[in-house]
């Protein structure tokens, strides 16, 4: 996948009468994931296909061909907004990487642009602005993730106001974070930044086996890692409590 910056945007008359006619050309969909809301993150560009094929350009962009399927991109004039969903090949585990290093990708943005061939670059009518509206989703959450594809469950920007942190599962006790493994030559790539030689069991004993390195997932377990006096990246809410509504049962 590429890294770069999207164009701006405006209508295009040709592209709007083109699109009147019966044969307006191949119809392509170009896609950028932008994940710089999280530190380290980048932007990165591509596009379905159903198999080996060259990468696209369009406006100096290049898109990476990839194997995918999209649903639920349609708009009608009544009922609730838009919630598409994107089913991508993981063969190679690059999207596996993605979403350990950035937390299921959840809140990246995803932007989607529709022109047609004649349109792209080194084409007679290349035009880097004769591209329909973009439409400007957000991930909202990781569906599916197996060995051969992962799949993720947008919302449109529009639907995101108001959202309420941290938009997941409140544990008080227990870390999300995904920890790392030995694999007997090295570490898995995980969202827990811990990269330290110090290893410890499930019941926070030190041990000198890196096989049996497990995080317990507890606070303490954090402080061992990192130390009690450093910024811990405990995936939990050790400062939630139990609350009483008037029923007398807790939340």
């Amino acid at each position: 996948m590429s890294q770069t910056n999207i164009p701006g945007w405006e209508s295009r008359p040709a592209l709007a009468a083109a699109a009147q006619t019966p044969n307006p050309g191949a119809y392509v969909e170009l896609f950028t994931l932008d994940l710089t809301n999280y530190a380290g993150g980048s932007v990165y560009h591509f596009t379905p296909s159903a198999g080996p094929a060259d990468p696209i350009s369009f406006g100096g962009i290049v898109y990476t061909p990839v194997e995918m399927e999209t649903e639920g991109f349609e708009w009608t004039s009544s009922g609730s907004l838009p919630t598409p969903r994107i089913r991508i090949a993981n063969i190679n585990r690059q999207m596996s990487s993605l979403i350990y290093e950035f937390s299921d990708l959840l809140g990246g943005r995803v932007t989607r642009l529709r022109t047609f061939d004649w349109c792209l670059d080194g084409q007679p009518g290349a035009d880097p602005l004769a591209y329909m509206p973009p439409d400007i989703y957000r991930v909202e959450r990781k569906s599916l993730l197996d060995k051969t594809h992962v799949e993720f469950e947008l919302s449109a920007s529009i639907d995101q106001e108001g959202a309420m942190l941290p938009g997941r599962q409140v544990l008080r006790d227990n870390c999300t974070r995904i920890y790392r493994t030995w694999n007997g030559g090295g570490w898995t790539i995980t969202d827990c930044p811990y990269s330290g030689s110090a290893c410890f069991t499930a019941t926070g004993q030190p041990t000198g086996d890196a096989s049996k390195d497990v995080c317990g997932r507890r606070l303490s377990d954090c402080k061992l890692r990192f130390g009690s006096k450093a910024s811990l990246p405990f995936g939990g809410f050790p400062g939630v409590s139990r609350a009483r509504v008037s029923t007398g049962s807790s939340i």
